[in-house]
């Protein structure tokens, strides 16, 4: 059980093999968890260790990768014999220091304590750093053909968590500073920022309080401040963007019926304040409902209703409806109907991309609808499947090309008509209808090997897309794929050694680039890993990204690393 542990925390720290729209140049610091691990945690590695959110979001991109679980297997219930009345469900060592590198200069490091842990109260603290400084070769055959792809990211955080009796509370300091530069191709034009490294450091508090459960009112809540700033604007001499995020929650439900059904309302402020002529954002929300529960089958039953304050106040009212029938035991059905508004606050957007031009200000977007639901299957010994499809539609979906754009003669200043692009991202609106059918198949019939494989077709249709104030004719839903497939494999060959491979495909990919619809490259990624523990305190680890050598831009104009292999190791302590 021990080395599942250091598995766990090795995986936390080094990220996942799958290759997210942001993960090949930058390893987001978000997939991170606590050094707390449990029998349960250490025997579910199979998923990617996570921070949980007080809320819950779709991405703006569908890039990120996923496979998991419909039941639990017999093995996370099951202890093996040795185990029985012998073993320690958790871990007593308080520390773990992991550190990787490769080539392009990746570098990977994880740091964590736990200073205090008791019944009442735990304390813990955790640094990760995660950097890359090398050229990239352009996909598109251009002069220079390749340039210098650099970032560094340094996240330290707090935790403190204490159980009263009437409720808990969590407590969180953290800051994070990033700096990378501007990377994309030019096509021969003249680098903007010359690649000088951009900054961004962002101070963070947190507060969240949860009643114990009670059969007269249940209460949550949570508040989160960010400072934010960057260091230069639009131009290398003009200031960076600034601003405070204040984001804050309270959740009220009444049980009912012995406690097997609630209703209750949830309220939201989401304020963003931006120094300069940036234009503020604040969201304010409710949320109520009633939710029912028998002995097969749930209903969660409410409706969204929000007021955006941005340039005008908005109220909008959008569905929040949750559904579940279980078929069997190990099969049932679901369906989640939603819809709301997408913040596209300063720090969301460069959570999706940080190659976003400086102080370029993101309109929100809004969903009337967001419907996803499907069947899941568990009633073959050693295989789960999951049958899913959705529909939503969104006003105002932002797309990201390449900043690129048509300027006229100037007599007199040598300036010739032609387009002119810069080495960053635009954003260009419109309205987006998206459908999607899929499916998951995940087997462990031979015990060493476990393999899922998930397959998802989407469907696009895009209108009163606007770039510069211009409509664009045969509009398509840029950046966004037509078809996946994501593989995953894990092999365990002997107690101490592990082996795993993913596998990730996305096609039909476009952008607009110099007034025309341009066709991406598939993502084409195939990765291998390796975990070896030595002993109970101390494993290593080596991974191979890009195996098949695939040149493809992550967006048109930003190319993945290619062929790149890392190790290290993990101590526990």
């Amino acid at each position: 059980m021990k080395k599942h542990i250091i598995i766990a925390a090795l995986l936390a720290s080094t990220g996942v093999f799958a290759q997210t729209q942001d993960s090949l140049l930058r390893r987001q610091m978000e997939l991170e968890r606590e050094f707390n691990p449990t029998l349960q945690d250490a025997n579910k590695i199979n998923s990617l260790p996570s921070v949980p959110q007080p809320t819950i979001k779709k991405a703006n991109t569908d890039y990120s990768s996923w496979a998991g679980r419909i039941t639990p297997p017999l093995e996370i219930a099951i202890p093996q014999p040795t185990d029985i009345m012998t073993n320690i469900p958790f871990s007593l060592k308080k520390g773990y220091i992991s550190i990787g590198a490769g080539n392009y200069a990746n570098i990977d490091g994880a740091l964590g304590y736990r200073l205090i842990e008791n019944e009442k109260s735990n304390l813990t603290f955790n640094f990760l750093h995660n950097s890359s400084n090398g050229n990239v070769n352009y996909v598109q055959v251009t002069d220079p053909a390749s340039n210098k792809a650099f970032f560094m990211d340094n996240l330290g955080q707090l935790r403190y968590g204490h159980l009263l009796d009437a409720f808990k509370l969590n407590l969180k300091a953290a800051y994070s500073h990033s700096a990378f530069n501007y990377y994309g191709n030019t096509f021969g034009n003249n680098r903007s920022f010359n690649n000088e490294n951009q900054t961004l450091g962002v101070f963070n508090l947190g507060l969240g309080v949860e009643s114990n459960k009670s059969d007269f009112i249940n209460y949550r809540g949570y508040l989160d401040f960010k400072n934010f700033s960057t260091k230069f604007g639009s131009t290398l001499t003009n200031t960076g963007l600034k601003g405070n995020h204040i984001d804050a929650m309270i959740g009220l439900n009444k049980p009912f019926q012995d406690g097997s059904s609630r209703v209750g309302i949830d309220g939201r402020f989401l304020g963003v304040f931006y120094s300069g002529e940036t234009k503020n954002f604040m969201l304010t929300s409710a949320n109520p409902y009633i939710a029912f529960e028998g002995l097969n089958w749930n209903a969660r039953l409410g409706a969204n209703l929000l007021f955006q304050v941005l340039g005008g106040t908005k109220f909008r009212v959008a569905p929040n409806v949750e559904l579940g029938l279980k078929i069997t035991e190990h099969s049932s059905l679901y369906a989640n109907i939603k819809g709301g508004i997408d913040d596209n606050t300063y720090l969301d957007m460069m959570n999706e991309s940080r190659y976003i031009a400086p102080m370029t200000n993101i309109k929100s977007s809004f969903s009337i609808v967001d419907i996803e639901a499907g069947a899941k299957i568990g009633e073959a010994s050693g295989f789960r499947f999951d049958i899913f499809g959705g529909f939503k539609q969104t006003d105002d979906e932002h797309f990201l090309v390449m900043n690129n754009y048509y300027v006229d003669d100037m007599p007199g200043s040598g300036i010739w008509a032609g387009w002119v692009t810069s080495e960053n991202l635009a954003p260009i609106y419109g309205n987006l209808t998206h459908s999607h059918i899929g499916g998951m198949v995940q087997t462990n019939i031979w015990s060493p090997l476990d393999i899922s494989l998930r397959l998802k077709k989407n469907f696009y249709t895009v209108s009163d897309l606007t770039i510069y104030a211009a409509q664009i004719s045969e509009a398509k839903a840029y950046n966004k794929p037509d078809f996946e497939t994501d593989i995953r494999a894990t092999f365990e060959a002997m107690n101490n050694l592990k082996f795993t491979l993913n596998y990730y495909f996305a096609g039909e990919r476009w952008s607009y680039f110099n007034g025309i619809n341009v066709k991406m490259d598939n993502i084409n990624n195939l990765n291998l890993g390796a975990i070896y523990d030595i002993n109970d305190s101390f494993a290593i680890n080596l991974k191979a990204n890009n195996l098949l050598f695939q040149k493809y831009d992550i967006w048109y104009g930003h190319p993945a690393q290619g062929f790149n292999a890392m190790g290290g190791f993990t101590f526990m302590f």
